[in-house]
């Protein structure tokens, strides 16, 4: 009996509601993990946003990080149209390019229709940092804290070397459907030419709605690898900064990794989330608030 028991409580704290597809809009859907954990002290989710070009598999490729993260709470994780398992999203175009805008909505629908619960713990690696900033300036009530891992920084440019390389495939981008595109490069290169395209309205975005507010802790992870080697025109450590707010908490930590923390230096990461885990909660505002603005930023 007592056996049976232990049984019930490992599966109930490991288990998951698996992997699915979600339909956030007609002939448009996003992949998603759930791993609940209702044992965790931290009673809210923590929601993953992926780097430029990447799936879920950047958050789970190192089995001691996820574990790790997993005995926090319950865990959301998805895949940006066009990558993992997420199917490309044909509408995107010169003039509908991928922005924090545009992700920051769908991410607000999937959220709505797979009953999510707030408050949110995120975690944003590198451009996610972008996408997960403009969600928490819209809804800073759902959102207990943020941890972001080597993240672009808030307002910078990208080399002239870097867009020179990307240009040809970009004016391509321009011209042609996104189903072209996707098909010509693929769903990592595709993200990245749209989402150039869609740069400067993105930063224009943040920029308009002010910083995050002193009520949300950040914590910055940054790699002195990407400090040495980085596609920006700016500083890259000094530049993160501009993403601190004046909350107790927040701060800024340099490691020794590549731009990939959470897989050379798991550990470091996982601490630095279980301390956003336990701050003081200034969780406030109605979860019924999201759909209405899911519902505004997807127009």
């Amino acid at each position: 009996m007592k056996k049976f028991i232990f049984l019930i409580f490992l599966f109930s704290f490991s288990a998951f509601a698996g992997g699915k597809l979600t339909n956030i809009s007609p002939n448009l859907s996003i992949y998603s993990e759930y791993y609940p954990n209702s044992s965790a002290k931290f009673k809210g989710t923590i929601i993953f946003e992926n780097g430029s070009g990447t799936d879920i598999n950047e958050w789970k490729h190192n089995k001691k990080f996820f574990n790790c993260v997993k005995q926090m709470g319950s865990v959301f994780l998805y895949d940006r149209n066009g990558l993992g398992k997420s199917p490309p999203d044909f509408q995107l175009s010169s003039s509908n390019p991928l922005t924090a805008k545009l992700v920051s909505g769908k991410l607000s629908i999937l959220l709505k229709q797979l009953n999510i619960k707030p408050p949110y713990l995120f975690v944003a690696h590198s451009y996610g940092a972008i996408y997960i900033s403009y969600f928490i300036l819209k809804n800073p009530d759902l959102v207990k804290g943020l941890l972001l891992v080597d993240p672009v920084p808030r307002d910078f440019n990208f080399s002239n070397k870097q867009i020179d390389k990307l240009k040809i495939s970009i004016e391509e981008a321009k011209i042609n459907p996104a189903k072209y595109i996707y098909k010509k490069y693929g769903g990592r290169k595709t993200e990245v030419f749209y989402q150039l395209l869609g740069f400067d309205e993105s930063k224009q975005s943040i920029r308009l709605l002010g910083n995050i507010k002193n009520s949300i802790p950040i914590i910055i992870i940054s790699s002195t690898g990407m400090e040495k080697d980085h596609p920006l025109k700016e500083d890259w450590y000094a530049s993160q900064m501009q993403w601190l707010n004046k909350n107790q908490n927040s701060k800024i930590i340099q490691v020794s990794s590549g731009h990939f923390i959470q897989f050379e230096k798991p550990q470091k990461v996982c601490d630095a989330l279980k301390q956003a885990s336990v701050m003081p909660l200034s969780f406030r505002q109605s979860y019924i608030r999201l759909d209405s603005i899911a519902k505004k930023q997807m127009q």
